[in-house]
């Protein structure tokens, strides 16, 4: 049966093993959540490149090929950037999602859309070990009008760089810390972003040390050698710079399912995966890595490789359980995954999920909730849902 938790409630039941939920109101107006147990202008244009214009969007039918860089290790401002290109393929399992020591870089100020300081709070405990008997966390479906709260994360996607290619597919400003429009730039622009110093060189201009790349519509940005849903925050650090994407949760979760997950996995194993990554990344923007971002986008946090590794079936995964994360107690289960039970067992002590041993119960014909409540014995389903 399911129970509305008051305020309150959720105050108050603080597990040994996982992060309060009410601590995603500090970056939100209040959310809430319905659990269940386990038993239930420029004086001169800069130098550009061209960039190829991209005929499509990313739709839940279709991926996004890796973009190709033609230029060599430390590309020239004229050198040639490629638009990705539609296929299928299937990505192999990524090694275990291990969390790593956050980077300490100078404390950033409000960015053009401030959000109140994210609460830190204490490492969470590990689950219960699994055990043998498989369970099931039910949860009804989502009401006809429900979505998945609009939550932004902060992806750190490259770090201690020299610099890199950027672009967009669609025009787009370039905004400082408080707003102001510094430049526009058309899709055709392929621009060289260096650190100057206390300043960031792109192209021939010279900008503030922190500015944000904002395309205009549903458009993309070109960082390095991908594509990434979003807005990017661009960081000058002395000799390197430091980029953070900006990103929807439930798009992010696009990308990570389809990089630590097979494509073609059965359905019922990505739903699992989509539920733990949520999870994961909810405890993270509780409890970010960095003043400057929430997690990284490597396989000591979650793989995160921008539209390139979104598929049609991790969509669907993400899109079926929009909203829904482990819950213990009233919190956020920090729920550890990895691709094998020896890794699981090796780094998180044996408690976590096993991405192929999920894709074989999945394939013995149990779902997404019974795959759940095997490897996070105790733990309930719950579902986000913004208080109006």
């Amino acid at each position: 049966m399911i129970s509305k938790l008051a305020l309150s409630k959720i105050f108050n039941r603080i597990s040994n093993w996982s992060v309060p939920i009410i601590s995603v109101s500090s970056f939100v107006p209040v959310v809430v959540i319905y659990v269940l147990s386990n038993n239930s202008p420029s004086a001169r244009s800069p130098q550009t490149q061209s960039l190829p214009s991209l005929s499509q969007i990313p739709s839940p039918t279709q991926k996004w090929e890796k973009p190709v860089n033609n230029s060599s290790s430390t590309p020239s401002q004229d050198s040639q950037l490629q638009s990705p290109k539609l296929k299928q393929k299937s990505i192999p399992p990524q090694e275990e999602s291990e969390k790593s020591q956050p980077l300490k870089p100078k404390p950033p100020t409000p960015s053009p859309t401030p959000q109140k300081p994210l609460q830190q709070l204490s490492k969470p405990s590990q689950p219960p070990q699994a055990q043998p008997v498989v369970n099931r966390a039910t949860l009804p479906p989502a009401p006809p009008d429900y979505s998945a709260p609009n939550l932004e994360i902060r992806v750190a996607v490259l770090r201690d760089a020299p610099g890199a290619d950027l672009g967009t597919s669609t025009p787009a400003s370039i905004v400082d810390r408080d707003g102001n429009v510094l430049k526009t730039l058309s899709p055709s622009q392929g621009l060289r972003v260096s650190p100057s110093g206390s300043s960031l060189s792109v192209g021939d201009w010279q900008l503030p040390g922190v500015v944000f790349v904002q395309p205009s519509g549903n458009g993309l940005v070109y960082l390095g050698d991908r594509w990434f849903r979003g807005k990017m925050l661009l960081v000058t650090q002395g000799n390197s710079i430091l980029a953070v994407n900006y990103v929807n949760l439930e798009e992010y979760l696009y990308s990570v399912v389809g990089s630590e997950m097979h494509s073609n996995a059965p359905m019922e194993a990505l739903k699992a995966q989509a539920i733990a990554a949520r999870s994961y990344a909810l405890v993270h923007m509780i409890r970010p890595a960095s003043p400057w971002f929430h997690l990284g986008n490597t396989q000591r946090w979650q793989v995160y490789k921008g539209v390139v590794s979104e598929y049609n079936t991790t969509q669907m995964a993400v899109n079926a359980t929009a909203g829904q994360i482990l819950s213990y107690k009233g919190g956020v289960v920090e729920s550890l995954y990895a691709a094998t039970d020896e890794i699981v067992s090796r780094a998180h002590g044996g408690r976590g999920m096993s991405q192929t041993g999920a894709y074989d119960l999945a394939r013995d014909g149990l779902d997404h909730q019974q795959i759940l409540g095997h490897y996070y014995p105790g733990v309930g389903l719950a579902r986000l849902i913004l208080q109006q």
